[in-house]
C-alpha cells in the first residue's frame, strides 16, 4: 500500500521541482540572447521567457539601455519614452516609444528594440543610429536680411545630429521673418548636405521680372509707373506695393487698383507683377452751386480733369458768382456780390522728374474782409514748384512766385465813415492798393495717411514770403502751421492744429494783414470779426466721427457720407491794427461748437458748423454762430 502511494508522490515532487527551478545563469546579470526587434517588428513569437509566456502577457521590464548614440544623451532619449523599469512588457507601448524616439528627429529609421530575458526580467535594449552631425549652416541668396540674423534662427543645431523637424521649423521661421518685413514671396528653395556636415540653404527672395499695367486706356503707362516705388528687378515687398497702389488711386484717375503676382514664364525663379486698373472718366464740365460763409450763395461753371490728356496732369477752370458774405455786419462790410475766375494746370512729375509744378491765373472781385466797407479786386498769376528731399523721408521743399495787382475801391459814404470813426487820411491809407511780386519758399513735413481725409500722421509747414511793391510798400512775413491726427478708434479721430504768423520786415498793407474770425479761423465770429494785425496765434482741437448707423439706416447709401464733429477754437492777434479799437473788435477769442460734414462726390465735404463764443464776442455784432464751408477746416 505504501509503495503504491510513494510513486505518484515522487512524480509530483519531480514535476514541481522542474517548474520552480530557476533559469541556469553563470552570474547575476547573465542574459540569454534574443532576436532584435526592429522598427516594424516589435515582439517576435520565438522570443519567450523561461516560464513560456510571451513578453506582452505580463513579464516585467527590469532595465532599459540605449546603444548607438554618441551626441544625444541617454537621458534625452529615455525622456522621450514612456516605458520605464518596472513596467510590464507591451508590444503596443514599445511600438509607440520607438516612434517617439524617431520623431525626436536625430535618428535614422534604423531603430531597434532588443528584448533580452534575464533572471530579473526583461532587459530592453534600444539601438539607434544618429543622423550625420551638423558642422555648419551655409545660407545663400539673401540680400535683404543680414546673414547673422538668419544664422541666429539655426542656433543650437550645429554640433548635433541633423534634425529634420528642427530644420523645417527653422526654415519656416526664415520665411516668416521675410514675410513680416513685407517680402511675402521669399522662399527657401533648395537644401543640400555637404559630406562634411554643412547644410546649404538657397533663398529666393522674390525678384520682380516685369511690371505690367492693364485697364489704362487713356492714362499712359509712364504716369502709373512714376507713382510707384516698386520697379523691375526689385525684390517684391507687399508693404511698399500697398503704398504704391494708394498713390495711384489718389491720382483720381481710377476707381479701383489691384495687383496680381504670377511666376514669370521667362524665368521660373522670378515673378511678374500686373497692376490692374479700373480707369474712370476724369474730364468733366461742372455746373453747380452751393453756400459759403464768405461767398454766400454762389453758382459756378467750370471744367476739371485730374488726368489731363492721360498724362497725370491736372487742369482746372472755373467761373463763379456769389451773393456775398452771409450773416454779415452791414456797418462794416459792403453789400456786394462776389465774382471769381481761375484757371490752373499742374504736373506732379514735371519732365518725368521728382519736381511738381503748378501754374495758375485768377481774378477776384469781392467785399473786403480787412478794409471796412471796401471792395477788393485782385488779378494775379502764380507758378509754384516743389520736390521731396530724397535724403530725408517725408520732407519736401518748394517755392512760389506770384505777381498780383490789388485794386481797392470805396463803398462807404462820408456818413458811414463818420459813424465808423475813420478819418479821410486814414481812409486813403486803407484804400492803397498796388502791384506786388512775391517769392515764398516753403518746407513741409508730411506723414498723413490720407491727404484728403487724414486720420493719422503729421503735417508741418513753414513759409516765408517776401513781397516787393512795384510802386513801394515792400514787406516780408513768416507763417508756421502744424497739424497732428490721431485715430481714437475706427471711424473716430482727433485732429489738432496750431498755427501762427508774423510780420518780419516792412509794413503789411491793411488788405493783406492777418485776420481772426470766420469759417476758416475762429468759428463763432464773422470773417475778421476779432480783428486784423501784423501777427497771430491760433489753435483748434476737433473730434471727427462717422455717423453712428443702426437698423435700416445702414442700408441708405447717402447716410454713410455724413460725419459729425465737435471742436474748440482759440486765437489772438499780435500787433493788432488801430482799426480794431475803432470797430470795437476784441483782438482775441475762443469758441466751442459742433458741426456736420456731408461728403459730396467730386466736390468734397460740405461743412456746416455751429459755434458758441466763450470769450471775445459777448453780445457784439461780430458773433456769427453758423458758418459754412467746403472741405475740412484743416
Amino acid at each position: 500500500m505504501f509503495k503504491r502511494c510513494l510513486f505518484p508522490l515522487l512524480c509530483l515532487i519531480t514535476i514541481l521541482a522542474m517548474v520552480c527551478a530557476p533559469l541556469p545563469v553563470g552570474a547575476e546579470d547573465a542574459e540569454e540572447a534574443a532576436g532584435p526587434t526592429p522598427l516594424d517588428e516589435f515582439a517576435p513569437e520565438d522570443v519567450r521567457p523561461a516560464r513560456g509566456n510571451s513578453y506582452d502577457q505580463g513579464l516585467t521590464i527590469s532595465r532599459v539601455s540605449i546603444d548607438g548614440n554618441k551626441l544625444i544623451q541617454d537621458g534625452q532619449i529615455q525622456d522621450a519614452m514612456t516605458i520605464r523599469p518596472g513596467a510590464l512588457y507591451s508590444k503596443k507601448n514599445l511600438r509607440e516609444d520607438l516612434r517617439r524616439i524617431y520623431d525626436m528627429g536625430y535618428f535614422t529609421e534604423k531603430i531597434k528594440a532588443v528584448p533580452i530575458s534575464t533572471s530579473k526580467g526583461i532587459h530592453l535594449r534600444i539601438e539607434v543610429q544618429e543622423n550625420a552631425p551638423v558642422t555648419g549652416i551655409n545660407i545663400q541668396g539673401n540680400t535683404i536680411i543680414d546673414n547673422a540674423e538668419l544664422q541666429q534662427i539655426f542656433a543650437g543645431q550645429t554640433g548635433l545630429p541633423q534634425n529634420i523637424g528642427q530644420l523645417n521649423e527653422s526654415i519656416e521661421k526664415v520665411e516668416k521673418l521675410y514675410s513680416e518685413k513685407g517680402y511675402v514671396l521669399a522662399r527657401v528653395t533648395a537644401i543640400a548636405d555637404d559630406p562634411d556636415g554643412v547644410i546649404n540653404l538657397e533663398i529666393n527672395e522674390g525678384i520682380i521680372d516685369k511690371v505690367q499695367f492693364v485697364g489704362n486706356r487713356k492714362t499712359k503707362d509712364f504716369v502709373v509707373k512714376r507713382a510707384m516705388v516698386v520697379k523691375e528687378g526689385d525684390i517684391y515687398n507687399e508693404n511698399v506695393l500697398a503704398e504704391d497702389l494708394k498713390r495711384i488711386f489718389s491720382s483720381q484717375a481710377f476707381s479701383d487698383v489691384r495687383r496680381v503676382v504670377t511666376v514669370s514664364p521667362d524665368d521660373p525663379d522670378k515673378y511678374n507683377l500686373t497692376v490692374e486698373l479700373d480707369e474712370k472718366k476724369t474730364g468733366a464740365i461742372s455746373l453747380g452751386g452751393g453756400v459759403d460763409t464768405t461767398t454766400g450763395f454762389f453758382g459756378s461753371v467750370g471744367f476739371n480733369d485730374p488726368n489731363f490728356l492721360g498724362r497725370g496732369q491736372s487742369f482746372t477752370s472755373a467761373l463763379s458768382a456769389g451773393s456775398g458774405i452771409l450773416l454779415r455786419d452791414d456797418t462794416t462790410q459792403a453789400r456786394r456780390r462776389t465774382y471769381q475766375f481761375e484757371v490752373g494746370w499742374s504736373d506732379p512729375s514735371f519732365m518725368q522728374t521728382a519736381n511738381s509744378v503748378n501754374v495758375g491765373a485768377y481774378g477776384r472781385d469781392f467785399a473786403s474782409f480787412n478794409v471796412p466797407l471796401g471792395v477788393e479786386r485782385r488779378i494775379g498769376t502764380e507758378i509754384a514748384w516743389a520736390r521731396p528731399l530724397l535724403s530725408t523721408k517725408n520732407v519736401s521743399v518748394g517755392a512760389s512766385l506770384r505777381g498780383e495787382n490789388v485794386n481797392m475801391r470805396e463803398f462807404a459814404s462820408d456818413s458811414d465813415l463818420a459813424d465808423l470813426g475813420i478819418s479821410k487820411s486814414d481812409r486813403d491809407d486803407m484804400l492803397k492798393g498796388g502791384t506786388f511780386v512775391s517769392l515764398a519758399p516753403t518746407v513741409a513735413y508730411d506723414t498723413r495717411n490720407n491727404r484728403f481725409d487724414p486720420t493719422q500722421g503729421w503735417l508741418a509747414t513753414l513759409t516765408t514770403t517776401g513781397a516787393m511793391g512795384l510802386n513801394g510798400g515792400s514787406y516780408g512775413t513768416a507763417q508756421a502751421n502744424v497739424r497732428k491726427y490721431y485715430e481714437l478708434r475706427e471711424g473716430v479721430s482727433l485732429a489738432l492744429n496750431a498755427q501762427g504768423g508774423s510780420s518780419l520786415i516792412g509794413d503789411i498793407p491793411q488788405f493783406n494783414m492777418f485776420r481772426l474770425g470766420g469759417a476758416y479761423s475762429v468759428r463763432g465770429f464773422q470773417e475778421g470779426g476779432l480783428g486784423i494785425g501784423n501777427g497771430f496765434l491760433m489753435g483748434t482741437a476737433e473730434v471727427r466721427s462717422k455717423l453712428p448707423l443702426i437698423g435700416k439706416l445702414k442700408d441708405i447709401p447717402f447716410m454713410d457720407r455724413i460725419n459729425l464733429a465737435g471742436f474748440v477754437d482759440a486765437g489772438t492777434l499780435v500787433g493788432g491794427a488801430d482799426i480794431n479799437d475803432s470797430l470795437d473788435r476784441a483782438g482775441a477769442g475762443a469758441s466751442i461748437g459742433a458741426g456736420v460734414r456731408v461728403n459730396i462726390p467730386g466736390l468734397g465735404p460740405i461743412r456746416i458748423d455751429y459755434a458758441l463764443p466763450v470769450f471775445g464776442g459777448g453780445d457784439s455784432d461780430y458773433v456769427r454762430h453758423f458758418s459754412f464751408g467746403v472741405g475740412q477746416k484743416f
